[in-house]
């Protein structure tokens, strides 16, 4: 039978800040209600035709029509792509063109522009 020793150690001067952590906890409810808030308008505001249009903006939708996903499938797909760091500014940059799109749409002149 063999024993094994385990060893650990306790840092007794590590002083901790409960408003930080507080603040870390804060942050982490914030984040989740913004996601819960982003399904939640994706699903009312827009069918998965639309859902998928974005999608393949971004460059996923292949993969989401190829495993055919559910609309709750897309919606959680393309939240956790929005929410992703790295696609912060092609994120912007699709709002921003979708914005464009809806404004030339709503003009009286220029929406005949528009397919």
């Amino acid at each position: 039978m063999v024993e094994e020793n385990i060893s650990f150690f306790i840092d007794d001067n590590i002083e901790q800040d409960n408003n930080s952590f507080n603040l870390n906890l804060n942050e982490l409810f914030n984040i989740e209600d913004e996601l819960y808030t982003k399904l939640i308008q994706y699903n009312i505001n827009y069918t998965v035709k639309q859902l998928l249009m974005i999608c393949e903006y971004y460059g996923i939708a292949k993969d989401l029509r190829i495993t055919k996903c559910n609309k709750s499938d897309i919606l959680n797909t393309l939240v956790i792509y929005e929410n992703n760091i790295e696609n912060i500014e092609n994120v912007k940059k699709r709002k921003k063109l979708w914005y464009y799109m809806d404004e030339i749409k709503n003009d009286k002149f220029m929406k005949k522009y528009v397919l």
